[in-house]
C-alpha cells in the first residue's frame, strides 16, 4: 500500500541468513512486485573467489602444503569504501583490510601498519582522489594512511588529538578528511596531510551535541551527516559544523533507532541508515520522512558509490553484499 507523497520511501532490506549466497539474483528487488522496484540486489561476497579472483599458482601450491589461508575470508566487516571497480573493506575480525580489485582481477590486504606493528580495530576506510588509503583504528586512536602498495605514508592523531576515531570520510567540496571520534562526542577536522583545520560537537542531548556518534558520511554539497548513536537520531550539519537539522528517535517504528550505525546517501539526496540492534535499513528522503517496515540481520557500514551501488557490511554473515538504487525508476 503507498503512502502519503511527502513521504518518500524506506526500503526495509531483507536478508534471509537460511538462503546460500548462489541463490541470489539481481531478480531480488525491493519492495517486491506490484509496488515499483527501489532497490535490486546485486552481488553478495566473502571471498576473492566470490568475486571471480582467482588464485596464483604459487598461491594454491603453499595452500597445498600449509593449509588455507582462511584469513583472505571476510570475518568481522565494518568499513566499505568502493570506486571504480575496487572495493575496501575493513575488518575487525582479523585485523586487516581486503582490497578487492575487480579490473586487475587482484586481491590484496594491509594487516600491518609496520613491520612489527599490526592493527587492533580497524574500522574506517576512504580513498583520496589520489589513491591514498586513509583507515581509523579505534582502539590505536590513530589515522593511518597507505598507498595503494599498502606503505604507511603518514599517521593523524596520538595522544591528546584523536580518542576512538570511527567513521571517516572525504568531503568533495572542500576535500577536507572528518573523522568522528566517538570518545570524545566530536567530529574532528584536517587536511589530507594531517593538520587539524577544526572541529564542532560536544557530550549532549541539544541539536549539535552527541551522545557516542560512530558512523558518517558526506553528500555531494559537502553536508555531513552523522549516526548520533546513543541519542538514537542522525543529526546533518553544513561543511562547516553549522547545524542543519535532524531526525529519529529512541524506538522500534519507522524513523526511530536502537542502534543506528551505517549511513550513507545516494545521489539523489536519499540517506540511508543501518540499525545494528533492530537489523534494519530504512531509507529515508531529505527531510528524514519515509514508510514500510521489515527485518534484516546485523547491518554495520554503509557506502554508496557515484554509480548508487550500495555495499553493505553484513556482519554477523561474515560478507558484504551490494544493492543498487534503480534511480529514475
Amino acid at each position: 500500500m503507498k503512502r502519503a507523497k511527502n513521504c518518500l520511501f524506506v526500503v526495509i532490506i531483507l536478508i534471509f541468513l537460511s538462503i546460500p549466497i548462489n541463490l541470489y539474483s539481481a531478480e531480488l528487488v525491493w519492495p517486491p512486485p506490484p509496488e515499483e522496484a527501489k532497490i535490486a540486489f546485486v552481488q553478495s561476497f566473502s571471498t576473492p573467489e566470490d568475486l571471480k579472483i582467482k588464485k596464483s599458482i604459487f598461491k594454491k601450491i603453499w595452500e597445498f602444503i600449509i593449509g588455507e589461508d582462511v584469513e583472505n575470508r571476510i570475518v568481522k566487516p565494518y568499513g566499505v569504501f568502493a570506486a571504480d571497480e575496487k572495493f575496501y573493506i575493513t575488518d575487525s575480525g582479523n585485523r586487516r583490510i581486503h582490497i578487492f580489485d575487480l579490473n586487475k582481477k587482484k586481491y590484496s590486504f594491509i594487516d600491518r601498519i609496520k613491520k612489527d606493528e599490526f592493527f587492533k580495530s580497524p574500522i574506517g576506510v576512504v580513498v583520496d582522489n589520489k589513491g591514498n588509503v586513509f583507515v581509523s583504528d579505534s582502539i590505536i586512536g590513530k589515522i593511518f594512511i597507505f598507498d595503494q602498495k599498502g606503505k604507511i605514508q603518514k599517521e593523524i592523531g596520538g595522544e591528546g588529538i584523536l580518542t576512538r576515531p570511527v567513521g571517516i570520510a572525504i568531503s568533495p567540496v572542500n576535500n577536507y578528511l572528518y573523522v568522528v571520534d566517538t570518545g570524545a562526542n566530536k567530529v574532528r577536522i584536517f587536511s589530507l596531510e594531517g593538520k587539524s583545520v577544526f572541529e564542532f560537537g560536544q557530550r549532549g542531548k541539544k541539536d549539535g551535541e552527541f551522545n557516542f556518534p560512530t558512523n558518517i558520511a558526506i553528500d555531494k554539497n559537502g553536508n555531513v551527516y552523522i549516526c548520533d548513536t546513543l541519542n538514537f537520531r542522525v543529526q546533518i550539519f553544513n561543511k562547516d559544523g553549522k547545524f542543519i537539522g535532524k531526525f529519529g528517535k529512541v524506538g522500534n517504528r519507522i524513523g526511530e533507532f536502537s542502534k543506528p550505525k551505517g549511513i550513507a546517501v545516494d545521489s539523489e539526496g536519499h540517506i540511508y541508515v543501518a540499525d545494528a540492534m533492530y537489523d534494519v535499513v530504512q531509507i529515508f528522503n531529505k527531510n528524514g520522512g519515509g514508510s514500510d517496515d521489515g527485518k534484516m540481520w546485523l547491518p554495520a557500514g554503509l557506502y554508496i558509490d557515484k554509480d548508487d551501488k550500495i555495499y553493505l557490511s553484513d556482519s554477523y554473515n561474515n560478507r558484504v553484499q551490494v544493492f543498487r538504487y534503480l534511480k529514475g525508476k
